[in-house]
């Protein structure tokens, strides 16, 4: 074939891509719809249900097939692409992936490859599961790249979010109602019950993570921990911008941007970026930390439980969910006087409640060097505030929680050290995770009372925890000074609070109160027999997200569940999230009315 007719060739193709490229690409999409579905339904089944050997081995070929199918597209997208090094540089991630399954599942067997490294006997196994997992993730970058239908869709930030977290229980609930994913089975309603506490990282349970889930199940919840901990918004951008950089329009970033309150749409993605790498930066320190201390002791039987051990209850303390693998949560006698795990749990859990924004400005190398360099460069206003304000609730709060419990819950602790170090512990878990290492039912009232105040208050915005936010509160704190003080200005070092942060943080505060009272009063109705305190302790440890529990809700009937459920479910989102998505936005008129005075207190 001579150089002409090479060039003719490659004009011609090229005249084919550009005609054809739109029709190849629209089939290749609806031919990913069909077999994603068909896998997933397959994966599902696999790890779902007991199923004979037949069909085990039906199911292997589907997934296999699927894998097959993807690869493929794969090239013959590289083909139709106009700007083909684009394409390469766009889809690094898939590439790699591609590559390292074209080596171990084709190039190895075929050639007949023995790499010492491998145990043959059950890669396998090991393989499938790779297989499995990777698919999963291409059908997240599938859904994330086929994410314009929002440009379509008159959606609220705030309507997203609730859709978001509804189709996230629902999958969770589905999931582990499924045979495999229980010991002796799950009720609907204990389904939802859990799938609720940890797409909402909660931690409240009707059953003990431990004994009655088996260990899918578990990776279920951990999963869901994972993704409703950073929101599932965030992990469909973070795919679309950082792998797949697909940008999807500018209304779907305008979503994005107004969700994470920042100025300009690149301000959102690189903030997300951020999140997510500080996330896994933290959540891979904690796994190490805890996987090489609990295997030095050798609390388990193998490594792979140590691992699972370390990495499920990492991921539950950042994200401020209190799920634990023991029964006794942290009270075990394998863990109960074990300070180093418990101390790392703490940081995580402290870390995780003081948001993602503060430890941006706090921790990052830039903004270090840009203060060193700078003396007028200073921390944001928002981070002193969580700071001072999250450091003044751990200190007094634990300090006065030792007081008060000290011949109480706190008497059999040991030694003073036992003691301070429970009740610290207690203190900074308690308020938005729900881990504990004394038996909650034997706080005294006054203990209680200073757990409900702080579960109410909650972690930092834009941080892992719930409640109406430490920033909530100190604007609370603030204005009722400044009024005190007879002063017309709200003002935080020389500069002025505006009152539409005020009205929004009374607005908070208020219909919170007017939730947990009316989610009170029907779980006193329901629940006659369970004291005043418990009740009102179950119900802001749900809406707070904190997760602790005094062990009442596992016994109550299936009303009060749905009750917490739902202050789990607002309690995640916020209540003015839900406000602004349920009302209709009018405009504001430009005139304003006279003002008008009468007697207040």
């Amino acid at each position: 074939m001579t150089l002409r007719s090479l060039r003719q060739f490659d004009q011609k193709f090229n005249l084919h891509i550009v005609k054809n490229q739109d029709k190849v690409q629209k089939i290749l999409r609806i031919m990913s719809v069909i077999v994603s579905v068909i896998t997933i339904a397959a994966i599902t089944c696999y790890h779902g249900f007991y199923i004979s050997p037949e069909i085990k081995q039906l199911i292997k070929h589907i997934v296999y097939f699927s894998l097959s199918f993807y690869i493929a597209k794969y090239f013959i997208l590289f083909l139709y692409s106009i700007h083909k090094r684009a394409y390469l540089r766009n889809s690094w991630f898939e590439c790699l992936v591609i590559i390292f399954l074209i080596i171990s599942w084709i190039v190895i067997p075929v050639l007949h490859i023995d790499i010492k490294l491998i145990d043959y006997t059950d890669f396998e196994n090991f393989f499938m599961l790779f297989v499995q997992i990777y698919f999963l993730g291409i059908v997240l970058i599938e859904i994330s790249k086929a994410s314009t239908f929002l440009t379509r869709l008159n959606l609220s930030p705030p309507v997203l979010m609730i859709m978001s977290f509804l189709i996230l229980i629902a999958f969770g609930t589905l999931l582990l109602m499924l045979p495999r994913m229980t010991v002796n089975g799950i009720s609907f309603i204990d389904a939802l019950f859990t799938a609720t506490s940890a797409s909402c990282v909660t931690g409240l349970t009707v059953l003990p993570t431990g004994s009655a889930f088996t260990f899918k199940g578990q990776v279920v919840i951990m999963l869901l921990i994972q993704i409703g901990g950073l929101s599932i918004l965030s992990f469909a951008t973070f795919f679309t911008a950082f792998l797949s950089r697909s940008y999807t329009g500018l209304r779907y970033q305008h979503l994005v941007k107004d969700l994470l309150s920042v100025n300009k749409y690149s301000d959102a993605f690189r903030l997300l970026r951020e999140i997510f790498i500080a996330t896994m930066i933290i959540e891979a320190v904690g796994l190490a930390l805890l996987y090489t201390y609990w295997k030095t002791t050798g609390l388990f039987d193998n490594e792979g439980e140590t691992f699972f051990y370390a990495i499920f209850h990492t991921i539950t303390a950042f994200n401020n969910a209190g799920f634990s693998l023991w029964d006794a949560n942290l009270m075990d006698a394998a863990i109960k006087h074990n300070y180093f795990p418990q101390t790392i749990i703490m940081l995580l859990t402290l870390l995780g409640s003081i948001g993602f924004l503060t430890l941006r400005d706090f921790f990052n190398p830039q903004s270090i060097r840009e203060r060193k360099k700078f003396k007028w460069k200073q921390l944001h206003t928002g981070t002193k505030i969580i700071l001072y304000t999250t450091a003044v609730i751990v200190v007094v709060g634990s300090l006065l929680f030792f007081a008060v419990e000290y011949n109480h819950s706190l008497a059999n602790e040991g030694t003073l050290f036992d003691k301070a170090f429970a009740s610290v512990f207690q203190f900074v878990t308690g308020r938005t995770a729900g881990f504990n290492v004394i038996d909650v039912s034997m706080i005294s009232v006054p203990g209680l009372l200073l757990l409900i105040l702080v579960m109410f208050i909650g972690g930092s915005p834009g941080s892992t925890g719930g409640g109406i936010k430490v920033t909530t509160t100190f604007v609370i704190f603030k204005s009722v000074l400044a009024t005190i003080q007879g002063k017309k200005n709200i003002e935080f070092r020389r500069q002025t609070i505006p009152f539409e942060l005020v009205d929004k943080a009374y607005s908070i505060v208020i219909m919170s109160l007017l939730l947990i009272f009316f989610s009170m009063l029907g779980l006193a109705i329901l629940e006659p027999n369970i004291n005043l305190a418990t009740l009102i302790f179950e119900t802001v440890a749900a809406f707070s997200t904190s997760g602790l529990s005094t062990g009442a809700c596992a016994g109550f009937c299936v009303g009060s569940k749905i009750i917490l459920i739902f202050n789990m479910y607002i309690g995640k989102l916020g209540t003015l999230t839900i406000a602004y998505a349920l009302s209709k936005r009018t405009k504001e008129s430009q005139h304003q009315y006279p003002d008008t005075y009468f007697m207040i207190g």
